[in-house]
């Protein structure tokens, strides 16, 4: 049996295009690094849309300019889509790094055809299978799906992955993907490849299972043992309507901290209603500016209004060591520093909505609102601040990938920033 995985890096600027040509032309310092000694830098499988199959700008310029597609301000212009199979598979046709491996030829046309099942005819610009790494079943194809919006072309990779999501009836964009990849696999390539494991919420080594009171030490006790255990605690705890409303708001903002830890530069406040782009569509039909406000931000909204509960609202990690009022409740400095980035990313989410909805209604581009303006005030500078705490503001580096361990994936995850490159080991693994 063989197992199948998905990767996707979120890809929003032209630099970033820039630095992923640098790599994949082994350009980079990274890219050079990844060389197998006996193997020739840049040896693989490659196409794009431009002259250069390694020049990505050129390729995303060429796909704009076939598809006379515009862009969305702050929204991805492409993905990047790790499509992963186990080297087993490869190697039952032959030599992993064979550009001539009937299987790696086959995993090489299929993972762009994958693509554009869901991101449309012609969505795919790149596409690449490095053989000149020490692993290998990794084809990296770069997608720029274009949607109608007001009767013309937009890049629009949210609503690429909202319709696959619907289509395959997952509960988010990125199990929706996993099994996409995995069903593909199964139908074009090999009636044995099965998706990755889903991992189950008590094998993650970074999970804390305390909660609190009565229940934070039944539940330390059940840390290695079945889901089932943890959930006969929480039903054995008695707790009042004011005990269980705040531990709803304890286990959210717990939530929001794993998710900041996992990958902190991909992190995006929870989903609203509606998303940027829907209510672009929805402007000239809502009248009502708060409404379409409200039905973006209300998952950021939340996390602020639970964060307050425990003294870490906005207002309160403005002041020098803001965070330390949290104490009580997240004990760990790491927890304490990681949700206050939450806390202001999320405030910065939510003050660049209100700019945006409202901007939408005023004519006059030099009667726009600034987001600084709005509540909650000064957030942009709250994020730089817990940025910093965490070294976030360091410059990034990805890690490099070596051979399939068993393929096992996280559905909870986001999809991720371009910064998150393939693990060692752990293809799926925020």
């Amino acid at each position: 049996m063989f197992k199948a995985a998905i990767r996707i890096n979120k890809i929003s600027t032209i630099a970033q295009l820039r630095g992923a040509s640098l790599h994949a032309q082994r350009h980079d310092e990274t890219g050079k690094a990844r060389v197998r000694e006996d193997a020739e830098p840049g040896f693989g499988l490659a196409w794009s849309k431009a002259e250069n199959d390694r020049d990505y700008l050129a390729a995303f310029k060429a796909h704009k300019a076939e598809q006379g597609a515009g862009e969305r301000k702050n929204a991805p212009i492409a993905l990047q889509a790790l499509c992963v199979v186990s080297p087993e598979w490869v190697e039952k046709a032959g030599n992993l790094h064979d550009p001539n491996n009937s299987h790696n030829r086959q995993l090489f046309k299929q993972a762009k055809v994958w693509a554009e099942s869901w991101g449309g005819k012609g969505s795919v610009f790149a596409t690449r299978l490095d053989l000149d790494e020490k692993g290998g079943a990794v084809v990296d194809v770069l997608v720029s799906p274009v949607r109608q919006s007001r009767g013309k072309p937009v890049i629009s990779t949210n609503k690429a992955l909202r319709e696959l999501k619907e289509a395959t009836g997952e509960r988010n964009e990125y199990a929706a993907l996993q099994t996409s990849w995995a069903d593909w696999c199964r139908e074009t390539l090999d009636s044995e490849i099965v998706r990755g494991t889903r991992k189950e919420l008590t094998q993650r080594q970074h999970l804390s299972p305390e909660t609190y009171g009565a229940v934070m030490d039944k539940a330390r006790e059940a840390v290695q043992q079945p889901a089932e255990s943890l959930r006969g605690a929480l039903q054995a705890a008695e707790l009042s309507w004011e005990d269980t409303d705040l531990l709803r708001d304890y286990l959210l903002l717990r939530g929001e901290i794993i998710r900041h830890q996992d990958n902190p530069h991909a992190y995006e406040p929870p989903d609203g209603k509606f998303d940027q782009e829907q209510i672009e569509d929805q402007a000239s039909v809502e009248k009502n500016t708060w409404r379409l406000i409200n039905a973006i931000r209300k998952g950021a909204e939340g996390i602020i209004g639970a964060a307050g509960r425990f003294g870490m609202g906005p207002e309160e990690l403005k002041r020098p060591d803001g965070h330390e009022a949290g104490r009580t409740w997240f004990p760990a400095l790491s927890d304490r520093l990681h949700l206050g980035a939450v806390v202001a990313k999320c405030s910065m989410f939510c003050a660049q909505v209100e700019a945006f909805v409202k901007n939408l209604r005023i004519q006059d581009p030099e009667q726009h609102l600034s987001a600084e303006q709005l509540w909650p005030t000064e957030a942009s500078e709250l994020v730089e601040r817990y940025d910093r705490h965490l070294g976030l503001d360091l410059p990034q580096h990805d890690i490099p990938l070596n051979q399939e361990q068993g393929l096992e994936i996280d559905d909870s995850s986001p999809v991720l920033s371009e910064q998150e490159e393939r693990d060692d080991g752990l293809y799926l693994e925020e």
